[in-house]
């Protein structure tokens, strides 16, 4: 029988990039109202910094998913964490007096833990002095290879800085796993979206979310501003009113050369070749991309209730209408024509219609979106539902059914 154990250690910082990229659309969200046009960025000054123009917030993220332990005073978490936060001081990068310094752990602190007064920060001049003592003696006292550089940064801050250190850090202990961050992403969205279309509506903004922070990961986007955050908010808002609907599939699909090879059976790509326009073109795999958006979008819409299947049906009424009108016209051209005229007629007639320009048939009045319109037309030739069509060649269905 094959070894199907889990291997925390690998699995653990995978979901802890996943878990920090979650956790920073978090913050953004609950505390982007509380700042002066705040801005995000990931994996520069810190795991997650939100800045404005009078704070600065670092915030260091630990997900722990093997078991939750205890961060105690002698934590490597703590102590890597400390390093950072202390060569920041020593080589200017921050002015502590500036900034707060979070530390969010699913770990828990211990009461008996000095660590355990900087959950809250509160506390007098004698106390500060305590835990700095504290933190002295666990420094120079630890023997712990892995936490030695952290102790040697923290021990070159003088006694004054150590203090503005401590007394800018928050820890965040027992914080909520990967599992439940949406949870707490939803309620933050609960006034933005009717109820029931929370779920859709969060995945339209994880989506978007997950392309800005590459964005801002790969250097393309120097940070995520919280006016960005709140306008796709409300575009997301706008699309789930009566008269529009989410677009999941925004961007064209790349078609590969093998993608047309695998679906060249397909009766709307037949239909295509038919009226000489080649299988391997540019015009197919823009077919097959509208073709498929079409269909994914529709399915999505219907699976997440945000579309009934009459209204499906009514759009496919208007689309067949549509498509009557204008080909009954050319079918007064093609009286008498030779199989070649025909063809040539076709391929005016789809690339004038349907490649270079679209009919303007709106599923609901504010969703504008191209693909839909051409790929339903597609989806429709598929299925032989486009009345009319076989008066482009003779012979027609048998040429199909090859």
């Amino acid at each position: 029988m094959a070894d199907t154990s889990t291997d925390f250690s690998a699995k653990e910082p995978s979901l802890g990039y996943i878990y920090q990229i979650k956790y920073a659309l978090l913050l953004l969200l609950t505390n982007g109202r509380n700042l002066d046009n705040p801005v995000l960025r990931i994996e520069c000054l810190d795991d997650i910094d939100i800045t404005d123009v009078n704070s600065a917030n670092l915030y260091q993220t630990k997900l722990h998913i093997k078991g939750k332990a205890n961060l105690t005073d002698s934590s490597v978490d703590f102590w890597k964490t400390i390093r950072i936060w202390s060569e920041y001081i020593l080589n200017g990068t921050i002015d502590i007096e500036q900034t707060v310094l979070n530390l969010i752990t699913t770990e828990n602190i211990p009461t008996t833990s000095i660590l355990y007064k900087l959950r809250d920060n509160i506390f007098s001049d004698t106390e500060l002095q305590d835990i700095v003592d504290k933190l002295d003696s666990i420094a120079i006292s630890s023997t712990n290879d892995t936490t030695k550089k952290g102790r040697e940064e923290y021990q070159k801050l003088s006694i004054e800085n150590k203090k503005k250190l401590i007394q800018s850090i928050r820890i965040l202990d027992n914080s909520i796993d990967i599992s439940e961050v949406d949870a707490k992403i939803k309620k933050q969205l609960i006034l933005s979206s009717y109820p029931n279309h929370l779920d859709a509506f969060l995945e339209l903004l994880d989506g978007w979310w997950l392309g800005k922070a590459i964005d801002n990961l790969t250097g393309k986007l120097d940070s995520i501003k919280f006016e960005e955050l709140q306008l796709k908010i409300s575009n997301i808002r706008d699309s789930f009113q009566a008269d529009n609907l989410p677009n999941h599939f925004p961007e064209q699909m790349e078609i590969s050369d093998e993608d047309v090879e695998s679906l060249k059976e397909k009766n709307f790509l037949k239909q295509l070749e038919l009226i000489s326009i080649g299988i391997n073109s540019r015009t197919v795999k823009r077919a097959i991309s509208d073709f498929r958006r079409a269909f994914e979008q529709r399915s999505k819409w219907l699976r997440l209730h945000l579309l009934n299947p009459e209204e499906e049906e009514e759009y496919d009424k208007k689309l067949r209408d549509y498509w009557q009108n204008i080909f009954e016209i050319m079918g007064d051209e093609a009286d008498g024509k030779a199989d070649d005229d025909l063809k040539k007629l076709g391929k005016d007639f789809y690339i004038n219609q349907f490649a270079t320009s679209c009919p303007q048939i709106k599923i609901r009045e504010k969703f504008n979106e191209d693909y839909l319109t051409r790929g339903s037309y597609q989806i429709l030739s598929d299925e032989k539902k486009l009345v009319g069509i076989q008066t482009l060649t003779r012979n027609y269905e048998n040429k199909l059914d090859r």
